[in-house]
């Protein structure tokens, strides 16, 4: 992957404040804070954010650290758990605390910059929280993505992911992305000046509620359905292990009776192609373009998703 271009934007730390000559710009948080999710810690005491930002800091310096190659023995055994979660997901760190922005309004730092085993860009965010806040985190690297491919022209963001610390254990999650216009709808608010943002993917049409419901009824149909149907299934499996059995004891292949005909087949091996073996093999890398050829591409029909409350 080309060099990242670095953002002219400065960054203090102390202060945590992002300026750019004399302008100062305001962070992707604030921003969710102020317009999507303004009351996300609104029942949490003053006391409990404070701590659980002093944790947050430490795994993020323990991870820059590591980036950097500086870490302590004793740091590394603290963060064994994300080290394994990096190595297990096959991500190569490219970056860490890369600054991004329009150079207009916002800045942030990304927390990783991450490769995969393709070299695909994957750009991922560090979280220490008791459970992680998925809405707020697709936000967050949306935008991320957003500044990031505006500031690396021909760079492409593939994936987004949420790094999970907590109580020693790490778990990689990916996170969907938003869509740039919607991004930008967001930023246009907080550009103009709003107190608010509707967010138009919570808009619901006139009728949905109706239709939601029918599809509810209709699952919980199905559902039972499905549950009688794996039943009788059952059932058949094994009556059918039952007469094999019967058959094969009389060194029987096949019967006919007045009700059914009845045939045993033999035990076969089924060829199949192992693609994944073939790409990796010194066949494919000297001449990939004779297994384009062969490539046959149909189109898949977009499948819509419902997940029921």
């Amino acid at each position: 992957m080309k060099e990242l271009i670095q953002s002219p934007v400065v960054f203090n730390e102390e202060q945590h404040t992002y300026t750019l000559g004399d302008k100062e710009l305001s962070g992707v948080t604030s921003i969710l804070k102020r317009l999507v999710f303004p009351d996300m810690y609104a029942a949490v005491s003053q006391a409990v954010l404070n701590k659980a930002a002093e944790r947050g800091t430490r795994i993020h310096n323990l991870v820059q650290m590591w980036v950097m190659g500086i870490l302590s023995n004793e740091d590394l055994a603290e963060l064994q758990c994300f080290l394994d979660a990096i190595s297990d997901a096959l991500l190569i760190t490219h970056a860490s605390e890369y600054l991004v922005s329009d150079n207009e309004s916002v800045a942030s730092s990304i927390d990783l910059v991450c490769l995969d085993k393709d070299d695909n860009i994957i750009l991922c965010d560090i979280k220490t929280t008791s459970v992680l806040h998925t809405e707020y985190l697709r936000w967050q690297l949306s935008i991320y993505a957003y500044l990031f491919e505006r500031q690396n022209p021909g760079l492409k963001v593939h994936g987004l992911k949420a790094i999970h610390i907590r109580d020693g254990k790490c778990s990689i999650v990916d996170v969907a992305r938003f869509t740039d216009e919607l991004v930008e709808s967001l930023l246009t608010a907080f550009r103009n000046g709003e107190e608010s943002f509707v967010n138009p993917m919570n808009e619901v049409p006139d009728g949905i509620n109706d239709l939601l419901k029918a599809y509810a009824e209709n699952e919980e149909s199905l559902s039972y359905i499905s549950q009688v149907k794996n039943q009788y299934d059952e059932r058949k499996k094994q009556l059918q292990e039952q007469i094999a059995s019967v058959l094969q004891e009389k060194g029987l292949s096949k019967i006919e009776t007045e009700t059914a005909k009845v045939s045993i087949g033999k035990d076969s091996e089924r060829p199949s192609f192992d693609l994944k073996a073939f790409k990796d093999s010194d066949i494919y890398k000297a001449c990939p373009e004779q297994y384009d050829a062969f490539v046959k591409t149909t189109v898949t029909k977009g499948r819509i998703t419902i997940t029921l409350r």
